[in-house]
């Protein structure tokens, strides 16, 4: 038998393909009739596989037919959409979908509607042109909709096993008002169903009831309630508690600051595994911050953060690399670490990841990725990033130069008190770079930087006293401030205390 007459009798009929497509129909109104979406496109795949019916030659059959878009279409996705005698290719199946939908220019309503309603649509003859159409329509919507429809399956559930007094359904409840997840937020309603859950001893609703305390989620603000339930959920040793009194007892939430506490909270957040609390306490190892300095742990527990998935414990791990402490000195590590963290979305990591490029630290020199970190760091909110991004604005480096724009990451930055980006946003208030110049503003912006301890700041600002610049002329805090400058490494200020003592004598 030649090729030819292989493939013509292999190819299936009109008549075939008629009948698979009005059974694909049917199949569906049967399975969304037992209620069971689930496993909805798994149950079709199994049906189609056990025709006994070549699946590669029904898809070439359905793709050759005169009219397949206007009759196949839909099952035509279907089959790219999981891979049925072909390679899976979801947005073809997508294109396939939206076109069986186009092909009649009024269609009243959804399938996805009538069979949620379980209408009796499968009684009427309907043409094979509107099965194609109703397919369609149905499949489209479980492409965009399958999560949504079984999240509002799953809430009723919840709903009725929470009522019974279920402390797990009662805490998923809780979370479906307070995320608004297939349902109004509601504060007030999850914290009421997170209290429920909480008083019977449920440590995740102790942890978000001590949340919505510490938000004011559902409930008037209050920090010593918050402590209160991070406590509870904390002793039974759920982790992310445990982080949270760390942070209070760090930053006197709710309580006096202790560093000690916090240390020994993060320390117990740490041991259960916690990413977050596994930074904190390499941070409170690296810092000296309620236990004594050891560098070597800092980087043992920034490490476990890091492989946890922690992108500022990865930022964290960079950082140990790149400076030598608690490991031997390795840029081409720190780089590694920093593109992780990166990529994980941490503005300091950003930031470092620009910087590497920009210095050549680990990886080749290359200005214009050096711009694209930089600006994902300041976009993101990091004061270091934006002044970073100003700078590469300024100098034209790895972008056009423009003074404006350099101003306007600068102001950012300065706002953020960040002290280089103070300092630079009053170099250009005093030359007039991307802004109208104002010696007033100058000063100002000097004076922050300084104050902030940036060294430049500190020299700028002596300058200023000592030439009169946006204030009176200050002899005797121009000589404060140079000091400081020169102190911090400041060269220029040596060369004008001289030229003061100089005029004095």
């Amino acid at each position: 038998m030649t090729g030819t007459n292989t493939s013509e009798h292999e190819k299936y009929d009109e008549n075939f393909l008629k009948k698979f497509s009005r059974d694909f129909c049917q199949k569906i109104i049967e399975l969304i009739n037992k209620n069971d979406l689930n496993t909805l496109e798994n149950t079709l795949k199994d049906w189609i596989n056990n025709i006994n019916k070549n699946t590669e030659t029904i898809l070439e059959s359905m793709q050759n037919h005169k009219e397949n878009e206007s009759l196949f279409s839909s099952i035509i996705g279907f089959f790219y959409q999981y891979g049925i005698g072909c390679i899976v290719d979801k947005n073809k199946a997508l294109e396939l979908y939206l076109l069986s939908i186009k092909i009649e220019k009024e269609f009243k309503e959804s399938f996805i509607v009538h069979l949620l309603e379980k209408s009796i649509i499968n009684e009427f003859e309907i043409s094979s042109q509107n099965i194609n159409i109703i397919i369609g329509n149905f499949l489209l919507s479980l492409f965009y909709y399958k999560d949504i429809i079984l999240d509002e399956r799953n809430l009723d559930k919840c709903l009725i096993s929470a009522r019974k007094g279920d402390l797990v359904a009662q805490y998923n409840l809780g979370k479906y008002y307070y995320n608004g997840k297939e349902i109004t937020q509601d504060y007030h309603k999850a914290f009421l169903w997170f209290s429920r859950s909480a008083n019977y001893g449920y440590v995740n609703s102790q942890h978000i009831l001590g949340k919505c305390y510490y938000h004011g989620r559902g409930t008037v603000q209050d920090y010593k309630k918050a402590i209160e339930w991070y406590s509870k959920s904390a002793t039974n040793e759920y982790a992310k508690s445990q982080y949270n009194l760390g942070l209070c007892h760090e930053n006197g939430i709710g309580t006096d600051i202790d560093k000690r506490k916090a240390f020994e909270w993060y320390s117990k957040s740490a041991s259960n595994g916690y990413a977050k609390g596994q930074n904190d306490l390499g941070r409170c190892y690296e810092y000296g911050e309620g236990v004594e300095q050891d560098s070597n742990k800092a980087f043992e527990w920034y490490s476990k953060s890091a492989n946890n998935g922690c992108a500022k414990g990865q930022s964290n791990l960079g950082n140990c690399y790149y400076y030598g402490k608690g490991v031997t000195q390795d840029y081409k590590k720190a780089f590694e670490w920093f593109s992780k963290s990166a990529d994980n979305g941490c503005a300091e990591g950003q930031d470092s990841l620009g910087y590497c490029y920009k210095h050549s630290k680990g990886v080749e020199k290359d200005y214009e990725k050096a711009f694209i970190w930089y600006s994902k760091s300041a976009r993101n909110g990091y004061g270091k990033g934006q002044n970073n991004l100003g700078d590469c604005y300024y100098y034209g480096r790895g972008i056009e130069q423009d003074y404006e724009k350099a101003f306007k990451w600068y102001f950012k930055s300065a706002n953020n008190e960040y002290a280089k980006g103070q300092n630079n946003l009053g170099y250009c208030y005093k030359h007039g770079k991307g802004v109208t110049k104002d010696y007033k503003k100058a000063f100002e912006w000097y004076f922050k930087s300084a104050n902030n301890d940036c060294a430049k700041g500190q020299y700028h600002l002596g300058f200023c006293y000592h030439y009169g610049i946006g204030t009176s002329i200050n002899i005797e805090e121009a000589v404060i401030w140079y000091k400081k400058a020169s102190n911090n490494g400041v060269v220029r200020a040596n060369e004008e205390l001289k030229k003061l003592q100089v005029s004095i004598n």
